[in-house]
């Protein structure tokens, strides 16, 4: 299964985590992002700590986007469908997960918003777990255990 996050971003509290970092442990940039920042207008210090706080995010979302996978494909294990989950991908801009299945060899795909997997790990919300069990019943609509 794939799991990844598209695009990029930093969370406040990862930003105030690096705020405070001495300019000698920050990450050494890559001529591309030292163009970057010098294109940007921003310190190459700043720019490091940007890099490093979105490092702390991106592993984060990633980890989100795991257990959005692990959460489907346990409810469908215990629904004793015959499908599989192949691609959990969470796109950063749009606030949405893109959730591809195989179902008897033909692709799904689910379009599931950040907000409800948030409120669902974050607040362990019951109406967040329906809408979740919701989008994929959805989509699974005729498939047969």
């Amino acid at each position: 299964m794939e799991i990844a996050v598209q695009g990029w971003r930093a969370s406040a509290s990862d930003w105030d985590a690096v705020r405070g970092i001495p300019p000698r442990d920050l990450p050494t940039l890559t001529d591309e992002q030292r163009e970057v920042a010098r294109k940007l207008g921003v310190a190459e210090t700043d720019y490091a700590r940007s890099v490093l706080a979105g490092k702390r995010t991106q592993e984060v979302l990633l980890q989100k986007a795991e257990a959005l996978a692990a959460f489907l494909e346990n409810r469908i294990a215990n629904e004793g469908r015959q499908v599989r989950v192949d691609r959990v991908v969470l796109d950063v801009v749009e606030h949405r997960f893109m959730v591809e299945l195989d179902v008897n060899g033909k692709s799904r795909i689910l379009r599931i918003d950040e907000n409800i997997v948030d409120d669902y790990f974050e607040s362990g919300s019951m109406d967040a777990e329906a809408n979740l069990a919701r989008v994929l019943d959805r989509a699974l609509l005729g498939v047969t255990a």
